[in-house]
């Protein structure tokens, strides 16, 4: 896919650390074995064995609205008029099969309830709809940061129609409404009976032929994809117990898991799709952008970023007070290790993630007796940890071929949870030069 907005604004970190004095020798060396074998024990730091540490919750009416979009450029079919058995010929003649919408229902676990709906139209009007209702296991493809939903037509060409009765007194209205006075008079009360009959012999006789011609019209029914923050995904549960289809996602982060709970915090607008992720994954989504080069891994003794700097950063979440860890490294000559904590705060503001830390104070210092911290970040005075922009453009939807921007709205760190609540539209296309 094209770039996207971004999802999430995480962490970037920007060290500035002066030593003063200090010489190298036996308590030196010891310190420096004692940083290392601490920089060590990060980097074998582990996750859960099976748990989902991000969900994507998007509104069933949100999908359905966006699949039945493109619906509307297919054309029409032209069905025969079902002999009525009436005692005039109402000159109707032929009637068209149009596809109208697809309506994502809740279905079991790892399952897709689809609702597609086709309506019977006369001179234009529509008269009644016929709906397939299914329940299918539509094929889901994890790869490196991006999940795929997709469903064929060729899944629903057994599915058996069927006429809610709603529907079916619409039909007999319309017949009765065409019936001159006379002829009303002749049926009597059979014209529901009637037009029954005749809606019956349509759906068995000339529907499945306008039914599999519509949709074959299309390569796909469902095509949904998404564009997460470059995460290793190892599998994704697809589950839409309620008014969201809901994509909980399993990676091999070292990353706890989500708490248990629904997948959309309550009191939100179910208008909007929502991401909540486990702190501990969205610390792990900083060093992945550092192990990408997405941002600095590395810092100089001045606090500038440099590939050859002295000083190793590393981001961790541990729950309880100030659960956010920032730490610093330097592994050679006056050693140290340096780790800072504090509670972040996330909102949305025109349109892009505000992450701050108002609370960070240095939490534990590792390393030569007279190394000094002079200063970390040019907000330490204020403090606050300063964030950048560590995962760009991470996440959009794609639906039919149709690319969406998902803009943040809203945002919150609650606990150990992060949530994020995104707001889809269709994305304008690019101008031509």
């Amino acid at each position: 896919m094209p770039s996207r907005r971004a999802l999430a604004t995480l962490l970037l970190l920007a060290p500035t650390t002066l030593f003063m004095g200090g010489s190298v020798g036996g308590c030196a060396a010891a310190a420096c074995r004692k940083v290392q074998g601490e920089h060590q024990d990060f980097l074998r730091r582990r996750g859960p064995a099976d748990a989902a540490q991000l969900v994507v919750a998007v509104p069933l009416a949100t999908l359905g609205q966006a699949l039945s979009f493109p619906l509307a450029r297919l054309p029409a079919m032209s069905v025969p008029m079902p002999d009525l058995g009436l005692p005039i010929d109402l000159g109707l003649g032929n009637l068209e099969v149009a596809l109208r919408s697809v309506q994502v229902m809740p279905a079991p676990d790892g399952q897709l309830g689809l609702r597609v709906r086709f309506v019977l139209r006369s001179r234009g009007r529509d008269v009644t709809a016929i709906d397939l209702d299914a329940v299918v296991a539509p094929q889901i493809e994890p790869s490196a940061g991006n999940v795929r939903l997709s469903l064929r037509p060729q899944d629903l060409l057994r599915v058996r129609p069927s006429l809610p009765p709603a529907e079916r007194q619409k039909f007999a209205a319309f017949i009765n409404e065409l019936l001159p006075p006379a002829a009303r008079a002749l049926v009597g009360g059979r014209i529901d009976r009637l037009a029954d009959q005749a809606l019956g012999e349509l759906v068995e006789r000339s529907f499945p032929r306008a039914r599999d011609g519509l949709l074959g019209h299309l390569k796909t029914l469902v095509d949904l994809e998404i564009d997460l923050p470059p995460v290793p995904l190892t599998r994704v549960a697809l589950r839409s117990p309620g008014a969201d289809l809901e994509l909980w996602l399993y990676t091999s982060l070292p990353a706890a898991g989500l708490p248990p709970g629904p997948a959309r915090t309550p009191g939100g607008d179910a208008r909007l799709v929502q991401v909540r992720m486990s702190g501990g994954t969205a610390a792990e989504l900083a060093n992945q952008a550092m192990t990408r080069g997405q941002i600095p891994a590395r810092y100089d003794l001045a606090g500038e970023p440099s590939p050859t700097g002295e000083f190793t950063a590393g981001v961790a979440w541990q729950p309880g007070p100030r659960p956010l860890r920032l730490h610093a490294w330097k592994q050679s000559g006056v050693c140290a290790h340096v780790v800072f904590a504090g509670t972040p705060s996330v909102d949305a503001v025109r349109g892009e993630l505000d992450l701050r830390v108002p609370d960070a104070q240095i939490e534990r210092i590792t390393g030569a007796a007279r190394a000094r911290i002079a200063a970390w970040y040019s907000g330490l005075g204020k403090q606050t940890f300063a964030f950048s922009q560590a995962v760009a453009g991470a996440t959009s939807f794609e639906l039919l071929g149709i690319d969406y921007d998902a803009t943040p709205v809203r945002a919150a760190v609650v606990a150990d949870t992060v949530t994020i609540d995104l707001q889809l539209a269709p994305r304008a296309p690019a101008r031509r030069p």
